[in-house]
């Protein structure tokens, strides 16, 4: 079942109070974006039903940095009155300068209204970002700011009043400022608001829609004059937004023949429904493809896909069940861009400790499935007609954060963590052979961590089909990421360091390591997030035991989760794509893309 919709309540016609522009804006109202949209009531509608003589103006003041002292001149993102971009998933603060009339009705305390694209008014409800505190994620919420605790009263800096001034108070995470009852008098106000890629119910905001917003009374009956601010919507470059999937298995982006991009996600934390986002223009912007026909399983933990020609196949495990989904890319023929397989079941195992998922596509068009069970892992196998077969124990010492990755002949390898047999954790490898038969387990690393966010120690398997090796990347107890390969059925080879750096694990209630490999002609890349700085980096191996030093890629993020895979980009020339979290605590709005040039020698 999909999370209910939250609805807002709608504009009422009664006016309380007589507001109009002052001199101070007139100036915006000549130009593009510093338009200001207001209006004067008629005489008649004071709030007291009398024909008001009083005069009432407002104007606004836009801060793009919510980390700016409320009282600080200073961090502005226009002047007063002027209409400015701002960013979809950053928050914002919108300062109000109201003046009050005596004998004007229209007291505090104030609540915010705002509507899009001159739609309806609706009230903004106060709902945290990224991690919203609330049970919802709205369109555009009231958030919560560093810089100052609700109530805080304000002081005069937008001067646009000779009256005098009453404190206001800026409002943090609340729907409702503090009481104000001046009278021939004027206050400032600053509320701290977002507006979100993707907000409940899987609906966007775009590129350049237009966001207004005014305040009104606790009632939510707005003022004569209806002093309003407005901003317009810019979404940067490479913003998915949106919540990552939980899980240590491979999500993409997978590129289609023609270029387009794809990968999954989720678009709020509180909205957890199944998301194909596609770009056509090399990452720079993403949108929701097919998303009315979308899967109804939710809940996405235990995940992973795999892209193979005009396919994304996806494998799902929820706490009731394991589903299968396939995704029609831009350059199917037929269907481009639309759901091919929904909530096909797999199988119905009992829910496991901890959700996993893996999966392989086999040359022959059959799939291998790897999820959980209440007593470690199990496997089956789709055929390329369509029949799953049935299910195999994978046996072990309570293995789990299972890893695929299709290798020669057919040959599907398996790397999980489980039980050393001694009360630790060890890293396990096994073949899944063409005919769907287990092969035996051999143990490649022990010193896993014990912990249950330990399980997904392992990161996507990599095959490098040119010179038929097998590389097995993992996290040991202490934080470093260590990997050995097996080439051509061989041994496994010595055990090499990647990096002196130690990787976080768990770093948002995701029970996998903050790591993700890739392959390239006969080269092995990796990405990972340094348990200290929470920095996002990057590390090159020529050949086994050849690892590069570890060069930063993205800084300043605490980044929680990355995934990648090969991107061809337009001139021709190769690039590891991934898709990254910014730092969203497990919440929504920091996925963002990144490149990383690989050589193609």
């Amino acid at each position: 079942m999909q999370p209910p919709v939250h609805s807002h309540s709608s504009r009422s016609s009664r006016r309380h109070a007589v507001l109009r522009l002052g001199p101070l804006l007139l100036a915006a109202l000549s130009g593009g974006l510093a338009t200001l949209v207001a209006c004067s009531a008629p005489h008649g509608e004071g709030g007291d039903g009398s024909d008001e003589a009083a005069i009432l103006r407002g104007g606004f003041r836009i801060r793009t940095d919510v980390t700016a002292a409320l009282n600080a001149d200073e961090r502005w993102a226009g002047a007063s009155g002027e209409n400015v971009l701002v960013s979809a998933d950053q928050p914002f603060r919108i300062r109000f300068e109201l003046e009050r009339a005596a004998g004007a009705a229209g007291e505090g305390p104030f609540r915010l209204q705002a509507r899009r694209n001159h739609g309806a008014w609706t009230s903004v409800m106060a709902a945290d970002f990224p991690y919203p505190d609330e049970i919802a994620s709205p369109r555009v919420s009231i958030v919560s700011t560093p810089a100052y605790a609700h109530g805080a009263a304000t002081t005069d800096l937008m001067r646009g009043s000779d009256l005098t001034f009453v404190p206001g108070s800026g409002v943090s995470l609340d729907s409702v400022t503090t009481d104000w009852s001046g009278a021939d008098a004027h206050g400032e106000w600053e509320w701290p608001v977002v507006i979100r890629r993707f907000a409940d119910g899987a609906v966007m905001n775009n590129q350049d829609d237009v966001f207004e917003f005014r305040m009104v009374d606790e009632a939510g009956e707005a003022f004569g004059g209806d002093p309003v601010a407005r901003v317009t919507l810019s979404v940067p470059p490479g913003l998915l937004g949106g919540t990552y999937v939980e899980t240590p298995g491979r999500l993409g982006p997978w590129q289609a023949s023609n270029g387009d991009l794809y990968f999954v996600m989720e678009p709020a934390e509180t909205w957890n429904v199944l998301m194909m986002v596609r770009s056509s223009d090399s990452g720079i912007s993403w949108q929701d493809v097919d998303g009315a026909n979308r899967p109804s399983t939710d809940d996405l933990e235990g995940f992973a896909t795999v892209g193979v020609g005009e396919r994304v196949h996806m494998l799902h495990q929820t706490s009731d069940g394991v589903w299968y989904h396939v995704f029609r890319t831009s350059d199917d023929p037929l269907a481009p861009d639309t759901w091919d397989v929904r909530d096909e079941p797999v199988a119905a195992p009992g829910e496991p400790p901890t959700q996993v998922a893996s999966l392989a596509v086999r040359a022959d068009g059959s799939v291998v499935a790897v999820y959980g069970a209440p007593n470690g892992l199990r496997y089956r196998i789709r055929s390329a007609a369509g029949t799953w077969n049935r299910e195999v124990i994978v046996d072990g010492n309570a293995p789990s954060g299972p890893q695929l990755v299709l290798g020669s002949d057919n040959i599907v390898h398996l790397a999980y963590t489980g039980g050393d047999g001694g009360g630790g954790r060890a890293v396990w490898l096994r073949r899944i052979e063409a005919d769907g038969a287990l092969g035996d387990a051999e143990q490649v690393a022990a010193g896993i961590g014990t912990g249950e966010e330990d399980v997904g120690s392992v990161l996507p398997l990599v095959f490098l089909p040119d010179t038929d090796c097998l590389v097995i990347l993992y996290r040991l107890a202490t934080g470093e990421l260590w990997e050995r390969r097996t080439c051509r059925g061989g041994s496994l080879s010595d055990a090499d360091r990647v990096t002196d750096l130690h990787v976080v694990q768990n770093a948002v209630d995701s029970d996998q390591v903050g790591a993700d490999a890739i392959g390239f002609r006969d080269e092995v890349h990796v990405l990972f997030i340094d348990e200290e700085s929470r920095d996002l980096h990057h590390a090159r191996s020529t050949g086994a035991g050849h690892w590069g030093p570890a060069k930063p890629v993205v800084e300043d993020i605490h980044a929680q989760w990355v995934r990648g895979a090969v991107v061809r980009r337009r001139n021709g020339t190769f690039a590891y794509g991934f898709v990254y979290d910014a730092g969203s605590n497990g919440g929504s709005g920091m996925n963002r893309y990144g490149e990383v040039p690989v050589v193609d020698r």
